[in-house]
């Protein structure tokens, strides 16, 4: 018997055998043993997805002489001629080679007359998108209202092309791609059956080469077993598919956690001697950058490779890496040359870091500059991997004596004498920026708290007491002032107006009101609005504003919802907004200081006329005045 291949040798007979699809089978299965069938299925998918192979396990079904059932028996005549290919009352029509209407037509001459030995007559119309328009106005009918001994069952991998008069008379099954891990899952149980040799990497190879399709797959694999003379390994699959080898993506992984752009280039040149294409290296590139964003959220997932470049490589790292290697793929697909646009990407992770985002590898969390590559070793030299790796997470502290705190402020507690203070001092007043030509000095003890100002001479005396010195006095003051005052600063900046009270006329709401908007918190659109409207009435809990009709397609209710909000908060009760529109709303807060900003530029080109120096320029040159740009010294809100 001459040789078949896999995806024909093992083609499921029945919904059992079927990989994958399960929301399909499950409802297909329940619908035959309920007996509730309709007469018109339609399956999509992309290729090699199982729809064909559904629609012939469906028939077989719908025509096993034990009976209509969701498990065929197998054995019947019926069952094996359906599984033959060669059952009278199963049509199979490939309506890419019959796209014509009278071709519809001659098919559905036959459909009124019974089947010859079946129970049903079943037409199996595979890429049924490929009708002409009026084939599908010739078939709706007959798709509509068939005789009860008729079921369609139609395939295709475009659904869209199909009219919406079709897709209305069908019961929709859409089909999804397998996961590369299934696919590996079916092919190491096939491939147990004929007694093959295999590595389970290469079978994942395989699974991921077919894009979600079991029929690519297994035609890869009959590939495979040719190629590798029966033994799928790893390396022959790789070699087959054209695929980068992982070990060589590490080594590129490796040189980016190291950022030293020399040392990424000669990685990628070495790496290039085994690559198929710089496209194939990215896109494994992209999938090993997942695969430690995947390792950084959810510890424990991967193998100790992995786990390791993951703790080498932060994660905001590499959520940047990947974002511009997949934005770099579209520009090395139209680069002229694939490999300086490969370089240029790779420098572009390396380099050009944001600044104040990542840190770097080195002790201070500073960001990566275009200048040049700062090494990430911490006594010079290039590092490797594993010392990169074993490197703590956090930045390191500033070397202080065992018997100190860390420095959390400027202010610092006591710490013993010697050479280590110094250093340690140095090391806390450098965020400082206050006294940078301060010689260190050892720090007051916070028990004697002498504060001889006076005496800023006897910084010599050659006392063994380490805290009778007062230099420190001048370092240690200074530090802490800016701190203590910024806070105040900002708190006196919070309530910068003193609380309103409440206008005594009518004549004093307009400008009370304007004074009210300067206390609120309003931005945007909604300031706006309250600026170019009046109050009209202040009743306990509505309020109402009258805004001209100009200003009428700024105002919703959302808005409105907002200033009201604002007023509560101020006035700590329950406000409604109503609101008026006229023509001419009157005297808002804007027209009201845009009437004084005209008052001021006046006053302002007044004075400007009448200065003497003005005056004489003008009069010694013949010129005049711009008054355009006159701009008054005092600004109005």
């Amino acid at each position: 018997m001459s040789y078949q291949v896999l995806a024909r040798k093992y083609r499921p007979r029945t919904f059992d055998e079927l990989v994958g699809q399960e929301h399909v089978s499950r409802a297909l299965m329940h619908a035959l043993d309920q007996d509730r069938l309709h007469h018109a299925y339609l399956f999509t998918g992309t290729r090699g997805v199982g729809k064909t192979t559904i629609a012939r396990i469906l028939s077989r079904c719908l025509n096993c002489e034990q009976g209509v059932s969701a498990r065929p028996c197998g054995v019947c005549p019926t069952c094996v001629e359906i599984g033959e290919g060669r059952f009278v009352d199963l049509i199979e029509v490939d309506a890419a080679s019959r796209t014509k209407v009278e071709d519809t037509r001659e098919l559905l001459d036959n459909v009124q007359y019974a089947p010859t030995r079946g129970r049903y007559k079943v037409y199996l119309i595979d890429e049924v998108h490929m009708l002409s328009a009026h084939s599908f106005n010739a078939l709706l009918k007959t798709l509509e209202e068939p005789p009860p001994h008729v079921k369609f069952l139609l395939a295709t991998t475009d659904p869209q092309k199909l009219p919406v008069t079709v897709l209305s008379r069908c019961l929709q099954f859409s089909l999804k791609a397998l996961p590369a891990e299934q696919i590996a899952g079916h092919l190491q149980a096939l491939l147990d059956k004929e007694m093959i040799r295999y590595e389970a990497p290469a079978l994942l190879a395989l699974g991921k080469a077919a894009q979600g399709s079991m029929r690519d797959a297994l035609s890869l694999t009959d590939q495979a077993i040719a190629f590798g003379s029966e033994q799928l390994s790893s390396e022959a699959v790789n070699a087959m598919l054209g695929t980068v080898d992982r070990n060589h993506v590490l080594t590129l992984l490796v040189a980016l956690a190291e950022q030293e752009p020399a040392g990424v280039l000669q990685a990628l040149a070495t790496v290039s001697e085994h690559c198929p294409g710089e496209l194939a290296l990215l896109d494994e590139l992209i999938s090993q950058l997942h695969q430690l964003a995947v390792c950084q959220a959810v510890p424990g997932s991967h193998d100790e490779t992995i786990t390791q470049l993951a703790a080498a490589l932060s994660a905001e790292q590499v959520q940047l890496y990947y974002d511009v290697a997949v934005r770099g793929r579209r520009d090395l697909q139209d680069a002229p040359d694939s490999r300086a646009a490969l370089e240029m990407l790779l420098l572009r992770m390396v380099l050009f870091t944001p600044k104040g985002v990542l840190p770097t590898r080195g002790e201070h969390a500073g960001a990566k500059k275009p200048e040049a590559a700062t090494p990430s070793a911490q006594a010079g030299g290039k590092p490797d991997l594993r010392a990169l790796l074993d490197r703590p997470a956090a930045a390191p502290a500033p070397p202080t004596p065992p018997t100190s705190q860390p420095a959390a402020s400027p202010v610092v507690e006591s710490v013993p004498q010697g050479g280590a203070t110094s250093a340690a001092l140095a090391q806390v007043e450098r965020p400082g920026r206050e006294e940078p030509s301060q010689q260190t000095a050892p720090e007051p003890v916070p028990s004697e708290p002498e504060p001889p100002q006076p005496e800023p001479e006897p910084t010599a005396e050659p006392v063994p007491e380490p805290t009778a010195e007062p230099v420190p006095e001048p370092t240690a003051e200074p530090v802490p002032e800016p701190v203590a005052e910024r806070p105040t600063q900002s708190a006196a900046e919070e309530p910068p107006l003193a609380p309103l009270q409440e206008p005594t006329s009518e004549s004093e709401v307009a400008t009370w009101w304007a004074a009210l908007l300067l206390r609120l918190d309003l931005d945007g659109t909604v300031r706006n609005i309250a600026r170019n409207a009046v109050l009209v009435s202040r009743e306990d809990t509505v309020w109402t504003l009258r805004i001209s009709t100009g200003h009428e397609v700024l105002v919703n209710r959302e808005r409105l919802d907002e200033l009201s909000g604002a007023l509560e908060n101020y006035f700590q009760r329950r406000i409604q907004i109503q609101v008026d529109y006229e023509r001419r709303a009157g005297d808002t807060p804007e027209a009201m200081a845009e009437a004084r900003r005209q008052e001021l530029l006046v006053d302002a080109t007044r004075i400007l006329h009448e200065d003497p120096v003005v005056q004489q320029l003008v009069s010694t040159f013949d010129g005049r005045l711009d008054e355009g740009s006159v701009t008054p010294k005092e600004t109005v809100e």
